[in-house]
């Protein structure tokens, strides 16, 4: 059957992606990335002042609200029941007592849910402000520094992790390949990784950039952000270095409301809060309902290139 027509929407077949874009540009393995970018050191130092103590990004928060943590932790639910899934994949017991190690930990939600089930677990992220704020009970088992420095010295030791967890990191990284190869150095032959990146210039984007509803490119963020992923980019670009892909979902819908002009909240200030408040409220209802539907639902829309981020898990070639 030819499902041309079913993706022809507004003159853009297959959501063709071009490289029609100025502070961006088109690589080849199909994602778009930073035409000009700062140091890694530049980055590392900003991004720590940035994002933790001057809070100027939605992402991270000093206080969450019950609603927010409920919504947090319904994530990290779905996340660990994906990761279990793909570890029955490499033949590594998901009721024993395999490893993780959270790359960009954060404020170390994702350590604490999985050393509260018994995992062995590390977190490594070049700012420990965020984690010694709300989970400071972590500290033990974290490590500050860049990943280019801690893994490669990891791998010497001869440490190797059954998880490898990475959110919103790849995407800010100078050089993506010395970040996937230090990532290997500390996996074996089972392990999985599990790779978050927002999902930018995403068909949902694009449509609206071209239909005019949406005046520019709001989530650019330059310098902060150097790779701007989408599905068929995140695959391609973890095969070129090394892995097979296990699974991909989309995460976080809220980038839905964005085709209502009374809800568009890149064009309408005011309404950010209002259109997050209201996608998390029906992605916790979803999971209370039931997880594994709610998965499955994100599996299939993650396949279709929505989600305002997405999620692969990977296994080395």
């Amino acid at each position: 059957m030819d499902r041309t027509k079913e993706w022809k929407i507004n003159g853009l077949q297959k959501f063709e992606k071009k490289d029609i874009y100025q502070s961006v540009f088109l690589n080849k393995y199909g994602y778009y990335e930073l035409r000009h970018k700062i140091s890694r050191q530049e980055r590392n130092k900003g991004f720590e002042d940035r994002y933790f103590q001057e809070q100027v990004s939605a992402t991270y928060e000093k206080e969450y609200a019950p609603e927010e943590l409920r919504y947090i932790c319904a994530q990290i639910d779905e996340k660990a029941y994906v990761i279990e899934q793909n570890l029955v994949k490499t033949g590594v017991d998901p009721d024993g007592a395999y490893s993780l190690l959270d790359i960009g930990c954060g404020e170390g939600f994702l350590m604490q849910f999985f050393h509260d089930k018994g995992k062995q677990v590390k977190g490594i992220d070049i700012g420990s402000y965020a984690i010694s704020s709300l989970h400071p009970d972590m500290l033990p088992f974290f490590e500050k520094g860049d990943m280019t420095d801690l893994l490669p010295a990891m791998a010497q030791k001869g440490m190797t992790f059954d998880v490898i967890n990475s959110d919103r990191v790849l995407d800010m990284v100078d050089d993506v390949d010395a970040c996937l190869d230090a990532i290997r150095e500390v996996m074996h032959k089972y392990s999985i990784l599990v790779i978050k990146t927002a999902n930018n210039y995403s068909n949902l984007q694009r449509m609206l950039l071209e239909k005019g509803e949406m005046k520019e490119e709001y989530w650019l963020d330059d310098p902060g952000h150097t790779g701007y992923f989408n599905r068929e980019g995140m695959i391609a670009r973890l095969q070129a270095n090394g892995f097979t892909c296990l699974d991909f979902y989309a995460d976080t819908f809220v980038d839905f409301w964005l085709v209502n002009p009374f809800s568009n909240y890149y064009e309408k200030q005011g309404t950010g809060g209002a259109a997050h408040k209201a996608s998390a409220c029906l992605e916790t209802l979803f999971h209370d309902i039931s997880l594994e539907r709610t998965v499955e639902i994100y599996r299939m829309l993650g396949d279709m290139g929505f989600g305002r981020e997405i999620v692969g898990v990977f296994k080395k070639i």
